[in-house]
């Protein structure tokens, strides 16, 4: 379980996904009435797609992560967060039209792949978003260097089961979309989104300090005027399933 410190600092330092997204995968797909937004968080894709839908349900299992959406989101009326993993959903079978996942399939394993295919209504659709860094030099900088904290590595180690979009759709048609997107952001900006990061040492964790000199050796390393930029994509892969 996370901190609710921690729960905060993702709902506000968390990259943005790209809104645009919404509206082109939904005209690829056409209409939906209810959604899952399984592995939700504390709601970022759920609060994109509601004014577009019935009902999302978003689906999280972490508790305070749960408080936090509802408390933030307490104002959408067609959002509802019911605590449950992806690996036991907590919706009945055929009753859900898209299954939205973002940033989080990583982390599920296979079984969960199932219950896809239990709780959707075939012929339904599940699409994987994700944000990825497209400044190879920033990203080859910070990862190196976050790989020296064991304790963050064993963390990672153990919750990302790295399900395969194979797994999922296996043979069936994907689609995929892409936007560049771009942040300007200053130390604070910068250091609080590293702490967004799941598995990132918290304050008191002894790799806490460490991980904060590591994050500001390569935030300095590319600043200029004491602001860097964040250059990314959120990426959109979408099909039906096998």
């Amino acid at each position: 379980m996370i901190s609710p410190e921690k729960a905060i600092l993702y709902d506000k330092y968390r990259l943005p996904y790209a809104a645009d997204m919404v509206h082109d995968l939904l005209m690829a797909i056409g209409k939906v009435w209810i959604i899952a937004d399984i592995g939700a968080g504390t709601g970022q894709l759920a609060r994109l797609f509601s004014p577009h839908c019935t009902k999302v349900y978003a689906i999280e299992p972490d508790p305070v992560m749960l408080a936090t959406g509802k408390t933030v989101l307490a104002g959408i009326s067609n959002i509802d967060f019911l605590e449950g993993y992806a690996e036991k959903i907590p919706l009945v079978e055929n009753s859900v039209d898209l299954i939205l996942v973002g940033n989080a399939f990583h982390r599920f394993k296979p079984s969960a792949c199932q219950e896809f295919h239990r709780i959707l209504r075939h012929p339904g659709w599940v699409a994987l978003v994700s944000y990825h860094f497209t400044n190879q030099a920033y990203t080859g900088m910070l990862f190196s260097r976050l790989s020296s904290l064991k304790g963050m590595s064993e963390r990672i180690n153990h919750t990302w089961h790295r399900t395969t979009i194979q797994d999922l759709f296996g043979d069936r048609p994907v689609r995929s979309l892409s936007y560049p997107q771009r942040l300007t952001e200053d130390w604070p900006t910068f250091f609080n989104g590293a702490c967004t990061g799941i598995e990132a040492p918290e304050p008191g964790d002894p790799e806490f300090e460490q991980f904060k000199a590591i994050n500001r050796e390569v935030f300095e390393a590319f600043a200029v005027d004491g602001k860097m930029s964040i250059a990314y994509e959120t990426q959109v892969h979408f099909g039906k399933l096998q």
